[in-house]
């Protein structure tokens, strides 16, 4: 796969089943309006066809009570120009037959919506540009006047310019209310909506004035008027489960890192585990009438796991992103690491896979398989997967974010366009990483921070060479996020071990990330379990910035301008180091992207991304 293949797979999403009948999004990347497109298929009597294309963009399909009745979102295709993004229109219409008819409309992006429990009426949740801040980033805009923390948060923008509200719209008048101002609440966003028979819950979150991050809450909605009922933790994925309410989340979002999990929420704001031994990470759970499913992770896996049964539907190496079960069958979104998403049902315990979506992309396009093994790093036992292309080959040594994330058994562009251009690829779930449980994520705070993990990565690196019989020593080193962190500190502490390194939107100082970063005030203390004013040399110690000085490896560092999750500042530090000292290093900046660059920037600049990358590492190591 090489970087002009980006836009010839389909990503799919938010899959609904009713009966025999199955509706799903398709999205594939377009280069020449530098847009991402989706599209609505429709799957009856065992025959796949289009239901939404063309202009627009198509999502968020849900099926109605009524026989062929299916709701969707229909919005402009995707603006690069933001300024012009602020007029986009976002409309949800219902489909009855061959019939159309609009709903809603708004000047901004409709997030969820869902229907009441009578089907009267609709509850929408948006997220629409705050009056107050439409010009923040305008020449003639008023200066900004602010005394609250967080200031800023990644993709949400500077003084969050957006607001989340819920609207609830008359199916029959199509009259609408708003029913949470979030200009009103400081409301920044509203994460999942619940319907009981006695009223609405949601989740949400809130513009703070404690300097914590944001405040995250659960709270019932009477009127306009929302009763908090719980506030300490962070939880959405509200559900109604034997008329209780369950969310998934963390009961304390101080006690990060940890697995979230599902949770009863009682009235008076009490929370408890629904599964309390299940030492898993949970994705997402989703209820139908008596039933209970969940996607969890586990080794590299993300599996579907039957609740009131206590069994796993399918057992496979794979990653299953999405499903939609009725009574009597299963379906899910699935892929594995050779072969992109498609639409299985699940028989027996078995994929049997229904659908093409990525049927020509794999007859085109040399994907390539994985070595995995469970390594012993003398320490622990790492999961490390591998890609062979020749013993005579460059190999470059992957590292995820996170930490509390996983490489796997998923079908991921950055392995494959790295091999495609004659590079061996390894990459491993180190201590921190999620999967494998609470201890295991945790065995990296502290004084064990880029100690445990560092072990983890070189050990499994080694070894993971070995085991594919890989001769060359031309090996580079690269990641994002905490992976860069980990990149960085890597060749400080191992200055002649690699030849190349890239890194990549990198937490590289502690001590300046605690006053910039959006999470900055919080996320430091969980990890390195000190406060930095009492403690500030546990903050340089842990800081690749601190031994800069030693880094000989050719050094290409990509940051983006509108990064608030680890702001380019901490970039800016490490190239002005290095060109310093006359190490042989570069700077990549991405004006208008954020901290998800790699995983949702703009088509163009995720293709330019991959070029330079692979420049980078053929330049230093062939």
């Amino acid at each position: 796969m090489k970087p002009e293949n980006l836009n010839s797979f389909n990503t799919l999403s938010n899959l609904v089943g009713l009966g025999n009948i199955l509706v799903v999004q398709s999205t594939r990347m377009d280069f020449e309006t530098n847009t991402y497109v989706s599209e609505l298929w429709k799957r009856s009597n065992g025959e796949w066809k289009k239901f939404k294309s063309g202009d627009h963009n198509f999502s968020n399909p849900k099926f109605g009570n009524m026989p062929n009745t299916i709701y969707y979102v229909k919005t402009n295709r995707g603006i690069q120009d933001k300024s012009k993004s602020k007029n986009n229109l976002s409309t949800i219409h219902v489909q009855i037959g061959r019939s159309i008819e609009k709903i809603f409309e708004i000047e901004g992006n409709i997030n969820n919506y869902s229907l009441s429990n009578n089907e009267k009426f609709m509850y929408i949740t948006t997220n629409e540009w705050s009056e107050e801040f439409k010009k923040i980033e305008s020449k003639d805009s008023e200066p900004m006047y602010y005394e609250n923390l967080p200031f800023r948060f990644d993709t949400r923008g500077i003084i969050y310019n957006k607001r989340g509200h819920v609207y609830k719209v008359n199916l029959k008048t199509k009259k609408f209310n708003k029913i949470v101002d979030g200009d009103k609440s400081d409301i920044i966003s509203i994460d999942s909506l619940a319907e009981s028979k006695d009223g609405i819950t949601i989740s949400y979150n809130q513009y703070n004035s404690k300097g914590t991050m944001l405040e995250e809450k659960i709270g019932s909605l009477g009127g306009t008027k929302i009763k908090e009922i719980f506030s300490k933790g962070s939880i959405g994925n509200l559900f109604y489960f034997q008329n209780d309410l369950y969310g998934v989340g963390l009961r304390n979002r101080f006690d990060w890192p940890t697995n979230t999990n599902i949770l009863k929420i009682a009235k008076t704001g009490k929370v408890s585990y629904k599964y309390h031994s299940l030492d898993r990470n949970v994705v997402k759970a989703e209820t139908n009438n008596s039933r209970l499913y969940f996607l969890y992770e586990d080794s590299g896996k993300t599996l579907l796991r039957d609740a009131v049964n206590n069994v796993d539907l399918v057992n496979e190496d794979i990653t299953i992103k999405d499903f939609a079960f009725n009574d009597e069958k299963t379906y899910v979104i699935a892929n594995s690491f050779s072969s992109p998403d498609e639409v299985y049902e699940i028989i027996d315990g078995q994929l049997t896979k229904i659908s093409k979506a990525n049927e020509l992309f794999t007859k085109k396009v040399k994907t390539w398989n994985c070595t995995y093994k469970r390594i012993d790093t003398g320490k622990s036992h790492i999961d490390t997967w591998g890609i062979f292309v020749g013993k005579d080959k460059p190999t470059i040594l992957n590292i995820h974010g996170g930490p509390a994330s996983q490489y796997g058994f998923t079908f991921f562009d950055e392995f494959q366009t790295y091999a495609s251009a004659g590079f061996n690829v390894i990459a491993c779930n180190p201590r921190g990483s999620s999967g494998r449980g609470h201890d295991f994520l945790r065995d990296v705070c502290g004084n064990k921070w880029g100690v445990t993990d560092m072990h983890d990565v070189l050990t499994s690196f080694k070894k993971m060479k070995r085991t594919l019989g890989i001769s060359n020593k031309s090996d580079a080193i690269m990641g994002g996020s905490y992976g860069g962190f980990m990149t960085s500190w890597i060749i400080s502490h191992n200055p002649n071990m690699f030849k190349s390194a890239v890194v990549e939107r990198a937490l590289l100082n502690w001590e300046t990330m605690v006053g910039t970063s959006d999470i900055g005030i919080g996320f430091p203390e969980m990890y390195l379990l000190d406060d930095m004013s009492k403690n500030i040399n546990l903050y340089r110690k842990k800081s690749p910035i601190t031994y800069a000085s030693s880094i000989k490896t050719p050094t290409l560092i990509i940051h983006s301008q509108e990064d608030y999750r680890c702001p380019i500042e901490q970039a800016e530090q490490l190239f002005s180091n290095l060109k310093r000292r006359s190490v042989k290093t570069a700077m990549l900046r991405f004006p208008g992207e954020s901290h998800e660059l790699s995983r949702s920037g703009t088509p163009v600049h995720r293709k330019q991304r991959f070029d330079h990358i692979i420049k980078w590492h053929k330049n230093n190591l062939i």
